[in-house]
């Protein structure tokens, strides 16, 4: 009978293994594919898409994806993106970010970076997936040009591959909507790794509303899109086209300056507030409106035509069209903008003023403390018979008297966190702010802080240190939405500092009204206030100089009338030093050591860095759009505001120009050649060896057709160096053989039609002393009246 009941059990029990849910079968089954950039292309220290397909072949899931990422070496955070999955369901997400690089190694570059919450990343379970642990794309450096493009046809536009740009690391030529199993995005900084849009007689309008709004912002932000011309052009680019342009007539064939034969040109009217790109004997070619910080080209033919692209010339003529942009670089040592603004402005950024009681008031207290010690409480006690008493009261009075001069002195840190935000803006075309900040916030206790921004606003953190084996999402983690990001400070201790960064752009903030003259040696005229906050110690920023001229309240103007040292005014150049590693030894001189770090790292980034004079100012309010969620903290800011201009130049008679006067171009002639700007002295250079040239160009303002030039001298140093100078006349270079040279009678064959004068540096190995100070210009003549 037992046996028999037994054996019964044990049958039941078999069937059961078979019937029943086994917990393994009721777990999600996960697989992860990943992606970044365009196909799987990564451009370091730019935004970029991230695209990831989830697919669920066990239960129902609900939690976070979570990446564990370094934008550069020094920066990092973590991401999450909420993930809902049925059984058997798969999703394919795509979010962007604002950089990804293989510089931060926790462990080993194939360590883990792609994690799976359970339930959410703040209190869920990690759990294990399929797939690759890690995204693994092709990098490339920030000098890469990137050229995507929309056409039907990706052969129209196949001679872009072989486009030159100087000093450019390489060129990349991406047909969007050829791409396999990829969607265009819908976020504007997903874009930013694209330096040019090329758009040949595609239907942009019929792109969704959202990849068409993403792709205006990335324009408003610093991104570039060339267009060519068609009938109906008009209609074919939705969003853009209120921007472009040239208004189109008739069409005719006409020679293309740089193509051998003539094509259908339509012909134009170039509209208010455009700039015209090429043209010859009247017809426009081509033109450009400017975008916020950024820009629409147009031609005035089609791009993709075969009897236009096929041209042995179309390449070297598009070339013009597509200039090395410096978004994000810092040529000063070559590290980003963001990893610079980490030394220079964020080290000053995270000193707060350190809680102290003046030593009068310490001194009145220990007096007090005596008087009431000694004569008062040994009177009192005697009298009323209680001396033992002073047991107990004598080190109350002293715990209290310590507990309240602490209290006293720290009394900011304990009631609220304290956030000090700096940063440095630059006013675009259609008066945004375009800029970089850092903020940093003391906290007043322990545990997590989190702050909000918008989308145009990026946020990231400094990692623990330089190749730390310390995963970034441990420290802070960025959850992406719609409208508003937020950004959360993991597990900050007590009465400690941590800074978030990154860039913002703030559309429709205002601008400085400048009209400003220069004439007989006076800079005169009004600068206006048309921000809603106020500005102080307003700055004429020409050459190394820095003229004060006052503050303003929001709307008012004020009146300039100060002494010129030259015809004209200079470009702005380098003035402050790095505070990065400087002691700074009290609350004056953290302030000033603020807007010193900002002149710095600032100057790197001007869009007319070495063309024009600015007007800068700073501004107290805290204007990034950045707020520490559920507490009220105290905050302390100082934003550097820029804003170029082109004054109004009054010339007659003798002028000299020196170099300064100048705006300056160098370029390497040959991809890949390396070299940068050695320190605050705008012409000192380290030279990899190579060909360079090197272009001094005229002020726009000065008038070629009412100028004659007596005198060009050229200064010239360094021993591995050979100049030439490109003699417009005879169309060919010369060398220059000495040190300091000068052409009377023949200084006009050297300045182009458009005021330039082309250098060329052929730069030889010098191990001993590669930095050169590159040839300088100084040109003399007389304006007629």
């Amino acid at each position: 009978m037992h046996k028999r009941l037994l054996a019964f059990l044990a049958f039941v029990f078999f069937i059961s293994l078979f019937i029943l849910p086994q917990p393994s079968l009721a777990a999600p089954q996960i697989t992860i594919d990943s992606s970044a950039g365009f196909q799987n292309k990564a451009k370091y220290e730019s935004g970029l898409p991230l695209q990831f397909t989830v697919t669920n072949e066990g239960s129902a899931f609900s939690g976070d994806l979570v990446l564990s990422f370094s934008e550069t070496y020094n920066l990092g955070t973590g991401m999450a993106l909420p993930i809902e999955l049925a059984e058997g369901e798969s999703k394919t997400l795509q979010i962007a970010t604002s950089g990804l690089s293989d510089m931060y190694y926790s462990g080993g570059p194939n360590d883990q970076s792609i994690y799976l919450f359970e339930g959410g990343w703040e209190k869920g379970e990690s759990i294990k997936f399929k797939g690759k642990k890690t995204i693994q794309p092709s990098y490339y450096t920030s000098m890469s040009l990137f050229v995507a493009t929309l056409t039907d046809n990706a052969d129209r536009l196949s001679p872009l591959k072989q486009i030159t740009v100087p000093s450019s690391e390489g060129i990349e030529v991406l047909h969007l909507n050829q791409l396999k199993e990829f969607t265009l995005p819908t976020e504007a900084q997903s874009w930013e790794m694209i330096d040019y849009l090329v758009i040949d007689e595609f239907a942009y309008s019929d792109l969704p509303a959202p990849t068409q709004k993403a792709v205006l912002q990335w324009i408003q932000q610093g991104g570039h899109v060339v267009t060519g011309s068609t009938s109906n052009l008009q209609a074919e680019l939705g969003n853009l086209s209120e921007y472009l342009p040239l208004e189109l007539a008739d069409v005719n064939d006409a020679k293309v300056p740089g193509l051998e034969t003539a094509v259908p040109v339509f012909q134009t009217k170039i509209k208010e507030g455009a700039s015209i790109k090429l043209q010859k004997d009247g017809q426009i070619f081509a033109a450009t409106q400017k975008i916020g910080s950024g820009s629409l080209t147009q031609m005035s033919f089609s791009l993709g035509d075969e009897t236009v692209s096929s041209q042995k010339g179309y390449s070297q003529m598009m070339s013009s069209f597509f200039p090395v942009t410096s978004t994000n670089y810092n040529t000063m040592g070559g590290q980003s903008i963001l990893d610079s603004m980490t030394y220079e402005v964020g080290n000053v950024n995270e000193l707060f003023e350190s809680f102290k009681v003046s030593t009068p008031f310490i001194l009145a207290i220990v007096f007090l403390y005596i008087l009431i010690v000694v004569p008062v409480l040994y009177i009192v006690l005697k009298k009323k018979d209680k001396r033992e008493y002073a047991w107990f009261i004598i080190p109350t009075i002293a715990l209290l008297t310590s507990i309240g001069l602490f209290a006293f002195g720290a009394k900011d840190r304990i009631g609220n966190p304290q956030i000090q935000q700096t940063g440095f803006f630059e006013v675009d075309a259609d008066s945004g702010l375009k800029g970089y900040y850092v903020n940093s916030l003391l906290s007043n206790r322990g545990g997590n802080y989190q702050f909000s921004a918008p989308t145009s606003t990026t946020m990231t953190t400094q990692l623990a240190s330089e190749f730390s084996s310390t995963q970034p999402y441990l420290a802070a983690i960025l959850e992406k939405g719609a409208t508003t990001n937020q950004m959360t400070l993991r597990d900050m201790r007590y009465w400690s500092v941590q800074s978030i960064m990154g860039q913002s752009y703030i559309k429709d903030s205002g601008d400085f009204a400048i009209d400003l003259s220069v004439a007989e040696g006076k800079i005169t005229g009004t600068i206006q206030n048309n921000f809603p906050f106020s500005v102080e110690d307003v700055s004429i920023w020409t050459g190394t100089r820095l003229m004060d001229v006052g503050e303003l309240n929001p709307g008012e103007t004020l009146e300039v009338n100060e002494t010129a040292q030259s015809a004209i005014l200079s470009p702005a150049a380098s003035v402050s030093q790095s505070y990065g590693y400087q002691p700074v030894a009290n609350l004056k001189e953290l302030k000033k050591a603020r807007r010193q770090t900002l002149l710095s790292t600032s100057f790197e980034q001007l869009s007319q860095n070495g063309k024009s004079p600015y007007v800068i100012a700073y501004t107290k309010d805290a204007i990034v759009p950045i707020t520490l969620e559920n507490q009220r903290a105290s905050v302390e800011s100082v934003h550097l505001i820029a804003q170029s201009f082109k004054p109004q130049l009054i010339l007659n008679g003798d002028i000299t120009l020196n170099v300064d006067a100048f705006a300056m171009a160098l370029t390497s002639v040959n991809n890949g050649v390396y070299f940068e700007n050695v320190s605050n002295d705008p012409y000192l250079y380290y030279f990899d060896p190579g060909e360079f040239d090197l272009t001094y160009t005229l002020p726009e303002e000065i008038d070629l057709e009412k100028s004659t030039w007596t005198e060009l001298a050229l200064t010239k140093t360094g021993q591995n160096v050979t100049v030439s100078i490109f003699n417009v006349k005879s169309g060919s270079y010369e060398e220059i053989t000495e040190t300091n040279q000068k052409f009377a009678e023949k200084a006009k064959q050297y300045i182009g039609p458009e005021g330039a004068i082309k250098l060329k540096l052929k730069v030889t190995e010098n191990m001993s002393n590669p930095e050169v100070v590159v040839p300088k210009v100084k040109l003399k003549g007389v304006i007629a009246p």
